[in-house]
């Protein structure tokens, strides 16, 4: 029996009052939301033929701020101006033991999975970072994912980061 993984991306609507607070990547008070730009990571609805999964574009860096506990945060608070956001695809392995999360691990700090995306924010902007998987084979899981390209979008839809300048090349760094 052949095994399919399906993306789509989960409504984001609610996404803001269930990940809780966002991620403060600025030193002092915490600023009103006119104040600071937010970037969020959009997630993807991942279902096998027996589990739910919901894999998303995780905060790892900004500029020369390491993001502690990344997992922990689908949304980021920044001062206006120029970023440097490093984001990686973080797949989720559901209660997994043993090797898996290792992989899972190893696979979030490779090139070809993990991007860092350079933008002007403005204040009181909301973007979200977007994520297209890519996979050489049918079968769409961890060890067929060969790498993903992101993007940035503002809350209008349009492209701050473009698709072509979030792919991933092979050799680039």
């Amino acid at each position: 029996m052949k095994h399919f993984t399906l993306f789509f991306p989960v409504a984001m609507v609610l996404t803001a009052c269930l990940s809780g607070s966002a991620y403060q990547v600025y030193e002092g008070e915490r600023l009103s939301s006119m104040q600071v730009a937010t970037l969020e990571g959009s997630q993807f609805l991942r279902q096998d033929w027996l589990n739910r999964y919901v894999d998303a574009v995780r905060f790892s860096q900004v500029d020369d701020v390491t993001i502690d506990n990344s997992v922990a945060y689908n949304r980021l608070e920044v001062t206006p101006g120029f970023h440097d956001v490093t984001v990686y695809f973080y797949w989720d392995m559901g209660s997994a033991r043993g090797l898996a999360p290792a992989l899972v691990s190893y696979a979030a700090s490779r090139e070809s999975l993990s991007r860092t995306l350079r933008f002007n924010a403005r204040a009181g902007e909301s973007y979200r970072v977007f994520a297209e998987p890519n996979f050489s084979a049918e079968r769409q899981d961890i060890t067929t994912l060969t790498h993903v390209d992101f993007w940035v979008e503002d809350s209008a839809g349009n492209e701050i980061v473009s698709r072509e300048q979030g792919q991933f090349i092979p050799g680039s760094n």
